[in-house]
């Protein structure tokens, strides 16, 4: 129990498909117990009996569907049985009695739809509510209204279940195209991260080949740290580790030959390509979770061999009209790549200081900056274009 709370207050923190299933199960207790006392409410509706059987029994029917649906994982297909349950939920009660209790099911069931924010489902199953809402209205009405209610008061209730259907429905838009927005950027940033880390890994292995160094899966440690992470991971999850022996052939046979070419030649077993499938984000040079941490864990605090002084424009060259050429190109980058192009343009006071007090002395000689001092403004109308 204080696990499901946990999990109910962090939500937040939670994967999409976790969400959906909390929700679910918040919506499958509501309809379970909507069934239980629909049993002896059943007794007041003005129903044949075998109407009454068929519908009870689909009620639960449609619970144990929703069950099934969990347990296996089928997710949108729980989602569906419940919104549809809760559409045959209100059209039993609605064209049994007339009331304003049977008007506010409209309402109820709206709820439940809106819940899943579910765009299509919204859309298909709530307009039908919304449809069969005002047709409600304005043919059982009647038993809507109270004695002095005014002229047109049955508009009034058409009119509320009308902005209540666009209210649920715009919010779920506007949902919708954030999320849309978000899932769009983490690609961006994935293919960019993506690129990066496959020119970080061709780098490193073109330093060790400089230096005489074999790939890094043809190191006796990483061999030998792979058999042994497998083989813990087996007897975790096979309780045999000799059954990993014939995966790890695999895992280094594959940098060997190259994934592509395993996959593409017609005499390996079909089980085999398979065992090669799952084993390729667990590649070296794949881009993976496993090459991330590995760089992430390399390069942490890796000492730069490069001394600040290096960085002294005289050391490259000691021709003044060198200099200023690469002052000015130093200052165009800086004006145009850095600032205008980029989120510099956002800094707050503090960190725009902390850039103009920055010591450039070190880069530059005195008659460089004595010349940027004394031409600032030609500088900026000529370099900033």
């Amino acid at each position: 129990m204080n696990k499901l709370l946990a999990t109910f207050l962090n939500t937040e923190y939670l994967p999409m498909n976790d969400v959906r299933r909390l929700k679910i199960i918040i919506i499958f207790v509501f309809l379970s117990l909507f069934t239980v006392i629909t049993i002896p409410i059943s007794d007041a509706l003005n129903y044949q009996i075998w109407v009454k059987i068929i519908f009870i029994s689909t009620f639960f029917l449609g619970l144990l569907l929703t069950f099934l649906g969990l347990k296996f994982g089928k997710l949108f297909f729980s989602i569906q049985v419940t919104i549809i349950q809760a559409v045959l939920f209100m059209i039993y009660y609605t064209q049994g009695i007339t009331s304003f209790y049977a008007y506010l099911l409209f309402y109820i069931v709206l709820t439940i739809i809106a819940f899943y924010q579910e765009v299509y489902s919204y859309f298909i199953y709530g307009t039908f509510v919304m449809v069969l809402g005002v047709f409600y209205v304005l043919t059982k009405g009647e038993g809507l209204l109270l004695t002095d209610d005014l002229e047109g008061a049955l508009y009034v209730y058409i009119a509320g279940l009308a902005l209540y259907y666009l209210t649920h429905f715009i919010f779920i838009l506007i949902n919708e195209k954030s999320y849309t927005e978000m899932n769009v950027t983490w690609i961006n940033y994935k293919r960019i991260n993506d690129g990066i880390q496959v020119d970080i890994f061709n780098y490193l292995e073109a330093l060790r080949r400089a230096n005489g160094a074999p790939p890094i899966t043809e190191e006796v440690e990483f061999q030998a740290a792979v058999r042994e992470i497998s083989e813990f991971i087996a007897k975790q999850v096979l309780k045999d580790g000799s059954e990993i022996t014939n995966v790890v052939d695999l895992y280094f046979y594959m940098h060997e030959v190259g994934l592509k070419d395993i996959l593409d030649n017609d005499d390996l077993s079909v089980n085999m390509k398979k065992a090669t499938d799952s084993l390729k984000k667990y590649m070296f040079d794949e881009t993976s979770d496993l090459v991330s941490m590995l760089l992430s864990v390399s390069l942490k605090d890796f000492p730069s061999q490069m001394a600040s002084g290096d960085l002294d424009i005289q050391r490259l060259s000691d021709k003044k009209d060198e200099q200023m050429i690469a002052f000015a190109m130093v200052y165009c980058y800086i004006a145009r790549g850095l600032y205008q192009r980029s989120e510099w343009a956002l800094m707050n006071d503090d960190a725009l200081k902390k850039l103009e007090d920055f010591d450039f002395e070190m880069f530059f000689d005195d008659d460089i900056l004595a010349f940027y001092q004394d031409n600032q403004e030609l500088i900026k109308k000529y370099l900033s274009k």
